[in-house]
Parts: C-alpha cells; structure tokens; sequence
C-alpha cells in the first residue's frame, strides 16, 4: 500500500518536472490560474461547513467537488500550471474543511492530490491532441468529442488509482467501498461537466467564470440535503433502508393498495444461527455477511421491491401488486441464493447459511400494515420452529399445527 502510494506521488512529481520544462507561460494565462484559484478557494471557504458534514457521512470515495476547478484547469492552462491550482485547492480544503473530521490525514491529502494531478495530465494530454488547439473551434462534434474523451479519461484514472489504494488497503475488493455508489459517479461526472463549461466561460473571459459559482452552491447544499436524508433512511451497515423508513414506505403503499384495490406482500426474513458466525469468527465477519446477505435481498427482490433491515439479523421486503405464488417464488429465490451464498472476510470463510421466511399478503390478512406484519412474524416462527431454511405462511402454520 505504502509503496503504491509513494509510487503515485513520485509519478505526479516527475510529470510536473518534465512538462514544465517544455512550457510558456504569459501574462493572459496568470490571470486564468489566479481566477481558478480564487474562485475555487472562495467556493471551498463558502462551502466549508457543509463540506465538513458531507465529508463525516461518507464511507465511500468521496466526490468534494473541486473537479469544476482542477479538470476545467486541465483544459485551458499549460500542464505545469494545473498542479499548483490543485496544490492550492486541497491544501484549503484541508485547512478550513477535513482537519476536524477524525479519518482524514495528511497522508491522504497527498495521495488524493497526486491521483488528481495524473488524471488532469491524462485530460490535458488528450485534449492536446484530440481538440483544436483554438478554444473558438471547440464548437465542432469533434471537439465535443474530444473534451468528453478527456472527462471520462479524467475521472477513470483518479477513480481507478483511488479504488487501488483502497482495494490494497482492505486486501479485498468491494465494489462500493472502492468505487463507490451509482449516485456518487453521476455527481462526479456532473462536477466534470461543469468543470468543462467553466474552461469554456474561461476561454471567453475569466471573468465569465463567476456565472458557474451560484449553480456550484446549490449543487453543494442539495447534495448535503441527499445525504442527510440517506443517513436518516439508511441502515449503515447493510445500506438498506432502516426499519422507520421501511414502514412510512410500508404504510403509504399499503394506503394506496387499499384504493387500488391490490394486494401488498410482506416478507419476514431471519438468518438462522447467526449468533453462531458472531461466536466463531467475530462481529466484523458477522457485518460482512449481513451486507453479503443484504445484496442477495436486493437482487432476488423485483427492482420495485422495497428491502430493509428490521434489525440485528432480521430483514423485511415489502412486494407491491403481488399475487400469492409470486411471493412465495420472490422468498424461495432469497432463501435459494443466501444457501448458495459463500462470504470470505478477515481471512474467514463462511458457508452453508440459510434464512427462514415468514409471508403474509394484504389485505388477507388484515387491513393494517400490523396486521401484515404479525402474520408474517408468525409466519417466520413457525419456519423457524419447524427446521428453519424454508417458507412458511399463516395457513401452513395452521394446518401444521392441526396435524401434531
């Protein structure tokens, strides 16, 4: 990890030695790199409050937004110029933003500049040699083109140095943790594509590139408004949503299913013996196959399918305008898959889990939420009392318990 790190860092170095060797610099581009400069740190310091608290939420590579000023910088000014923005940029953001936030140190300051100085290399090496070198006749499909090429070899390089780092440090690859979520890279990809539109205002006039600074703010404070609503939905471990979430979601559907006139199933789901993986191999293996069983949940479930975690080892999956044989079809897929399930974490394997399952169907069951969901509890011990590892209902239970 360590050498990957310093390996980065002396790449950066080099590239920045030997290109500014072979540049010019005049008195116009000056002006451009002080206008980058000032707006970017003024941008950090009105956002830094808010920087902070989104910096504390994220357990993914986190996307602070300065990407408009350092790939913006990578298109207009020389390649010895744009580390100097980006030295300039993260050393405020450090200074008046991460230092109070516990997981961030300087170590990683470094890092993250240097990954984003090779990316702004990639995007300067191709807008050099795929778009005019006249901003004017960046108005033609090539160049579009080109200017897309370098925003996508941009966010590749850094995104792919970072998940590297990551993925050496954790000795293990996992696909969020490393790349982070879906909605993370299209807000990635969006600060690039302002980051672009900024080089082109630049290109005009420097003064021209004020006009991104108010769109630059709400940006940032409705993506902290995202995030606070997440962490208030989310349950962290497993990222599905809590058990608060899960039933106001659960309720407003139930609602509507009374106007509709369809039916709601609910999905009662326990891991069997869990206890037994937290005794034998710890309680960090034991997070590990909850989100492992979580990610299964999410993928049997149908993409409308509403999957939280109810809490400890219990989850629930809420199966709008369902039929009877289709939930028991979504719930034996879960119960199929998890038995299939191998999870491998902190140099431990654990196999040969299964779940037991409790369902119950709307309005069949009553014309509450609570009502629903007690019978799917029952359901659920009634599983569980009978073996575990399968599916049982209300009705199964029933008939179970006449025949004793």
């Amino acid at each position: 990890m360590l050498v990957f790190i310093l390996f980065v860092e002396f790449a950066a170095v080099a590239l920045t030695a030997l290109l500014a060797s072979a540049s010019t610099v005049d008195g116009d581009t000056l002006v451009t790199l002080g206008v980058i400069i000032g707006l970017g740190v003024a941008m950090g310091e009105a956002t830094r409050h808010v920087e902070r608290v989104r910096r504390r939420f994220t357990d993914t590579p986190h996307v602070n937004l300065t990407s408009v000023w350092t790939f913006s910088a990578s298109l207009v000014l020389p390649p010895t110029l744009t580390p100097i923005v980006i030295v300039a940029l993260y050393v405020h953001l450090f200074w008046r933003s991460w230092y109070r936030v516990r997981s961030v140190h300087p170590y990683r300051l470094v890092f993250t500049a240097s990954t984003v100085t090779l990316a702004a290399f990639v995007a300067w090496t191709i807008r050099h040699l795929l778009a005019p070198a006249d901003v004017a006749d960046w108005r033609t499909p090539g160049a579009v083109l080109a200017i897309a090429v370098a925003l996508v070899a941009y966010s590749a390089t850094n995104s792919g140095l970072v998940a590297c780092a990551i993925t050496l440090h954790e000795r293990e690859w996992d696909t969020r943790r490393a790349l982070g979520t879906f909605k993370e890279s299209a807000l990635e990809y969006g600060t690039l594509g302002l980051g672009a539109i900024t080089a082109l205002l630049l290109s005009f006039s420097p003064a021209w590139a004020v006009m991104i600074v108010p769109a630059l703010l709400v940006l940032h404070n409705s993506v902290l408004m995202r995030q606070l609503e997440e962490a208030a939905s989310t349950d962290q471990k497993t990222g599905l949503t809590n058990a608060t979430a899960w039933t106001n979601l659960a309720s407003a559907e139930i609602q509507r299913a009374a106007r509709d006139g369809t039916k709601v199933g609910v999905l009662m789901i326990d891991l069997d013996h869990f206890k037994q993986v937290n005794d034998l191999h710890g309680h960090l293996v034991g997070d590990r196959v909850l989100q492992a069983v979580a990610d299964v949940l999410m993928t049997s479930a149908r993409r409308y399918d509403v999957v939280g975690r109810w809490g400890g080892e219990e989850f629930v999956v809420l199966c709008p305008e369902v039929t009877k044989d289709t939930l028991r079809s979504i719930a034996e897929r879960i119960r199929g898959q998890v038995r299939d399930l191998r999870v491998t974490a902190e140099n431990a394997v654990v196999e040969g889990l299964t779940v037991s399952i409790g369902i119950a169907l709307y309005p069949e069951f009553g014309p509450e939420l609570q009502d629903v969901l007690l019978a799917a509890d029952d359901a659920l011990f009634v599983a569980k009392d009978s073996g575990r590892n399968q599916v049982q209902t209300i009705v199964a239970a029933i008939s179970d318990l006449n025949g004793r």
